[in-house]
């Protein structure tokens, strides 16, 4: 391919990424659709793009990916609104997530009779809902600010606990450990803690040097460098760089609050220019990515269509039943139980993982990766057709209501009269 048909391609990718993101802030109707339609359009489907030249950057694109939007995530995540309002965002997590660990790994174990560490893997990967699927349609709602936080929270934490523990299961299924689930929890243990310590160490001394580089106008991509550095190092001291990434940006992103709690009062943290640069690059990265899915997405057999449709369904049922438990007793959750459920949509986290496990050398690698890109394609739109009918009903309430009050105050005055 031509290095002008490079740029002009890339130009469209990046003009039909704003555009994605534009129309999914005004109608509800995904970029994540728009760009995987382009991706299979340019690949699969008219050629213009050969998927074999991109197969071999795709692990390395991944880990790019995955390191970028934790970083940008922990860099926006309010610690002091995460501490406020978390308990029932945390219960709903963890739950949600088992649940829909357990619901899937049951389906491939006993139904399509895979190995119990598969089952696993793909349940792990399709545990959380996505952020940037679930806040732009929660938006469009009218519902309570306790059930909109809760989202929005439980979308935020979801993303760092599929990665954990979809790598964690990926690496088993590399390299089996022979010491069994103690090896298991060793290994998470020890891969958490590490990370999180070179996480907030480094987090506090680069809030130091922020400072001493604060009329720097470049200090945005030197923050960059020193991520994607750290990253390396905390993955050769076999710690976790996701974790790292997302602890990282965490003490970036609240510095002041941060500083205060360890005796340290001075007022610095990343500045909004930082965080605007960094929301600028998970876009990139996050628009080209979803294309670049697209593009090396080839379904030869009916297979994971089947497959994903039907884990589809059981993702739904498992996240009704989590919902219907943190709901009990709380009448604000369990008025919107319907809507919390069928904010169901996958997104960036699941597929990346669905590239990493694609490019790793497990069994069953391409249709375990296919199964989960039709998860969230199908997962997305459920959710937007959801919205769109639930919202619909919603403000047909409101005007009902608006009537009757109109019609009772009218009863009122008359009878004043």
């Amino acid at each position: 391919m031509s290095v002008v048909l490079t740029f002009a391609l890339a130009s469209l990718i990046l003009v039909l990424g704003f555009i994605g993101n534009y129309l999914f802030k005004k109608t509800s109707i995904p970029d994540i659709l728009i760009l995987v339609a382009l991706g299979i359009v340019l690949g699969p489907l008219f050629g213009i793009i050969d998927p074999d030249v991109l197969l071999p950057i795709s692990e390395l694109f991944s880990a790019l990916a995955l390191l970028i939007i934790l970083f940008d995530a922990g860099l926006n995540l309010d610690i002091k609104k995460v501490l406020k309002d978390s308990p029932k965002a945390t219960v709903l997590t963890l739950l949600s997530f088992f649940v829909s660990v357990i619901f899937v790994s049951a389906f491939t174990y006993f139904v399509l009779r895979w190995d119990v560490l598969n089952g696993l893997l793909l349940g792990a990967v399709l545990g959380g809902i996505s952020s940037s699927v679930v806040i732009p349609l929660i938006s469009r709602l009218k519902i309570s600010d306790k059930v909109s936080t809760v989202l929005s929270l439980e979308s935020a934490f979801t993303d760092a606990l599929v990665i954990v523990f979809g790598l964690t299961i990926l690496q088993l299924l590399v390299s089996p450990l022979s010491n069994g689930i103690y090896g298991v929890g060793n290994q998470i243990a020890a891969a958490f803690s590490i990370a999180v310590v070179i996480g907030l160490v480094a987090g506090v001394l680069w809030l130091k040097v922020l400072k001493l580089l604060k009329k720097e106008i470049y200090d945005d991509i030197l923050t960059l460098a020193i991520v994607l550095l750290l990253y390396s190092v905390t993955e050769m001291l076999g710690g976790n760089g996701a974790i790292f990434a997302l602890t990282f940006g965490l003490v970036l992103g609240n510095g002041i609050r941060i500083l205060r709690v360890i005796g340290i009062k001075e007022r610095i943290e990343a500045s909004k220019v930082m965080k605007k640069f960094h929301s600028q690059m998970s876009f990139f990265i996050r628009t080209f990515f979803f294309v670049f899915i697209g593009l090396i997405f080839a379904v030869n057999t009916t297979q994971p269509v089947i497959y994903g449709l039907v884990i589809t369904l059981i993702l739904f049922v498992g996240r009704y039943v989590a919902v219907t438990l943190v709901s009990y007793k709380d009448k604000a959750l369990e008025n919107n139980k319907l809507t919390m459920s069928i904010v169901l949509g996958r997104g960036l986290a699941a597929a990346v993982l669905a590239e990493v496990i694609r490019s790793s050398n497990i069994i069953g690698a391409s249709l375990i990766s296919d199964t989960i890109i039709v998860v969230i394609i199908s997962s997305v739109i459920i959710s937007t057709l959801g919205v769109s009918i639930i919202g619909r009903k919603l403000n047909r309430c409101d005007s009902e209501l608006k009537k009757v009050d109109k019609k009772s105050s009218k009863k009122i005055s008359s009878i004043k009269n």
